[in-house]
């Protein structure tokens, strides 16, 4: 990479690490931001690819990163203006995690902060790498994610949080997609491996939109454990679904695939948009509806509706790590109270013994295993519909013993890796 493009990168990747820890943007808007636009036609995809990486890395090493670099400094790290920080951050994830010859690390570091703070960067740096062993010693030893999320899991995961934060960790997390027929024909194609309930992972990475039959609309990416929650609504031919927010559309997709008539609605313009984008390239035909879910008004009641709500979203930390610095407890706390509205809401446009899929992938219980007990006791026109272990392929280790879903993000078989969700199966009494 020329030396003018490195530092580029290097500088575009503070000012989206800086967007989402400072000013808790989320990191897709942040990318987004830095390199969309009239000024980015100098970055290649190659540049947003390693933008991309170098972000994301720092993201899952953070805390790891932040304590070294307080044994670098004699001064907490929080004193140091934000330019040198994220320098070294990144200087710091190079040589750890990404292995960046010592040398680029170092001159990419220092190229990019004002002329004040290169003195500091480059004698901070050089430290590093002179007992590079010592302190990689102290990264390994450190506290590896936020204390407030770190509190929460061993809190509610005591037997489990260890295997979340490893999943955090991961470089290069797993792909999952599915398709909308001959499974085996794309898993040969794709280089793919056949998960249990027909669901394919990716052996490969690489620019999804390049690989084969993406652009033809043959499948579409949607992780193993978000999957399983439209099976679990066991739809028929010619059902009609309400697909409550709705985008981007991997369920809508689904439904769709299942022969189902699908009315899809979301507020958010643009997801809404990706939406569209989605439906048009699979050549599936919805009716999409913009509107915020708390005003939507018809007369029309549904036998089968799936809510999907907004989460925390601590299930995907291992794709969005961004996650541990865009979100906190007050965040979850907002999220909740939303959550009570929209399933109240949606619970009225259920017809009697219709049901309603309640599913989101966050591992909070909060949106969860209490967000659905809280509602039983408020409602009790409402029955937790168990699901079966016969409905899901390798379900042992999924299903509770009150007959709703908790997916871990470690597995016990074939699936050992996947995103944390929670499904719970809801009818409708008399």
């Amino acid at each position: 990479m020329p030396k003018k493009n490195g530092n580029i990168t290097r500088k575009k990747a503070c000012s989206i690490l800086s967007d989402v820890i400072d000013n808790h943007l989320t990191f897709d808007a942040a990318f987004s931001k830095h390199t969309k636009g009239y000024n980015t036609s100098q970055i290649s995809n190659t540049d947003k690819a390693f933008i991309y990486l170098l972000c994301s890395s720092v993201f899952r090493y953070l805390t790891q990163i932040d304590y070294v670099i307080n044994f670098l400094l004699t001064k907490p790290i929080k004193k140091l203006p934000n330019n040198p920080k994220m320098a070294l951050r990144i200087g710091i994830a190079q040589i750890f995690i990404l292995k960046t010859p010592h040398h680029a690390a170092v001159n990419t570091s220092v190229n990019i902060v004002t002329v004040r703070w290169r003195g500091l960067v480059n004698a901070v740096m050089r430290n590093l790498i002179r007992e590079k062993d010592k302190y990689k010693e102290k990264l390994f030893e450190s506290p590896k994610i936020p204390k407030w999320l770190l509190n929460r899991w061993k809190k509610n995961w005591p037997n489990d949080y260890v295997d979340f934060v490893e999943s955090i960790q991961e470089i290069h997390p797993h792909i999952d997609i599915a398709v909308k027929k001959n499974i085996r024909k794309w898993q040969k194609r794709l280089n793919a491996r056949i998960l249990p309930n027909n669901i394919l992972r990716l052996k490969d990475s690489g620019i999804i939109s390049n690989k084969p039959g993406y652009q033809d609309g043959e499948w579409w990416v949607q992780d193993y454990s978000s999957q399983l929650a439209v099976k679990c609504l066991k739809i028929q031919k010619g059902e009609e679904i309400l697909d409550l927010c709705a985008a981007p559309g991997g369920k809508t997709a689904q439904m769709i695939s299942l022969g189902a008539e699908v009315v899809s609605v979301d507020k958010n313009k643009e997801r809404v948009k990706q939406l569209n984008e989605n439906m048009n390239r699979l050549k599936f035909y919805p009716t999409i509806i913009i509107t915020d879910i708390l005003k939507f008004k018809t007369e029309k009641k549904w036998n089968k509706i799936l809510l999907d709500v907004p989460c925390l979203a601590t299930g995907t930390i291992r794709k969005n790590p961004d996650i541990m610095y865009s979100k906190n407890d007050n965040a979850l706390k907002n999220l909740v109270g939303l959550q009570k509205k929209l399933l109240k809401k949606s619970w009225s446009f259920l017809n009697t013994n219709g049901f309603l899929i309640y599913c989101n992938c966050s591992l909070e219980i909060e949106e969860g295993e209490i967000q659905i007990q809280d509602f039983l006791k408020k409602n009790k026109n409402c029955e937790i519909d168990k699901i079966s272990p016969t409905e899901i392929d390798e379900s042992e280790d999924i299903i509770t013993s009150d007959g709703w879903l908790r997916v871990l993000t470690k597995g016990k078989n074939s699936v050992k890796s996947r995103d944390g969700f929670f499904i719970a199966r809801l009818k409708k009494t008399a």
